[in-house]
């Protein structure tokens, strides 16, 4: 029998139950076990939504793990990772994050608008892109982009019009603000983490060091875990057995009514 189910069938008042002074017993050893079994029931749905809120923490760090190695992929020469710009370590990640995305973003439809021109000269889109880069091929970054570029050092071609950029010029600029926005993500978590982030030029060596940061941090989330999957199993135990003695209980509450009831 739950818990709610005892509650709404009996409706129990210890004050005004004592029809004997054995029926007054059952009845507060079954209200007591309720309570009881409420209390660790209730731990238990404590303990579960901490354990959500672990996993969560857990799936982020291994999300910026693999943001981190997959910025070491991208490039075959190590070094080109420096590529990405700099950083401050004491900066807010998450505000030039979204300021980076929108620049991707931009830089993306910036990038089909030049393709369009170049494969199709007689277009509208080539006039256009003819109008304000010079070339029919190329259109331009916008200042507050460029700006953004200059601002951390992340790789372009700027040789010429520095803002002008063709199909791989763009492709260029888009793979390293692409990686900047892989690390920026990890940033964040980094952060949130309190494992600090080396100031200036990143390096490969730089990004094995927090990979091997974070993953330090995933054990210690992980063992949480677990141990308060223990807590669950032990309230759950304890929510089981007290529920079993205020159904005990209820059921010698039913017998001893009934013999009064009969006159015995």
């Amino acid at each position: 029998m739950s818990i709610g189910g005892i509650g709404n069938n009996y409706n129990m008042s210890v004050g005004n139950s004592l029809t004997s002074g054995n029926v007054s017993v059952q009845l507060i050893f079954a209200q007591l076990q309720m309570e009881l079994a409420q209390a660790n029931k209730d731990s238990a749905l404590s303990k579960i939504d901490m354990i959500k809120e672990r996993q969560a923490e857990s799936k982020a760090i291994t999300d910026a793990i693999n943001n981190l190695r997959s910025i070491k992929t991208a490039y075959d020469n190590k070094d080109d990772i420096k590529k990405i710009g700099t950083f401050d370590k004491n900066a807010k990640f998450e505000d030039e994050l979204k300021e980076a995305n929108g620049y991707l973003a931009e830089a993306k439809t910036l990038q089909a608008q030049a393709k369009e021109g170049e494969d199709n000269k007689n277009s509208v889109q080539a006039s256009q892109n003819k109008a304000s880069s010079g070339e029919v091929e190329s259109t331009d970054m916008t200042n507050a982009m460029e700006s953004y570029y200059k601002k951390f050092g992340i790789d372009y071609d700027n040789s010429g019009k520095s803002s002008r950029q063709n199909f791989n010029e763009w492709n260029r600029a888009i793979i390293n603000l692409d990686n900047r926005i892989n690390f920026l993500e990890a940033a964040v978590v980094l952060q949130k983490n309190g494992i600090e982030i080396p100031k200036g030029k990143i390096t490969s060596e730089d990004i094995d060091s927090l990979i091997a940061s974070l993953e330090s941090v995933q054990e210690q989330v992980g063992s949480n875990i677990q141990q308060e999957m223990i807590f669950i199993q032990d309230f759950m135990g304890q929510y089981n057995s007290f529920s079993q003695g205020a159904s005990s209980a209820i059921a010698k509450y039913s017998d001893v009514l009934s013999a009064l009831a009969q006159g015995r």
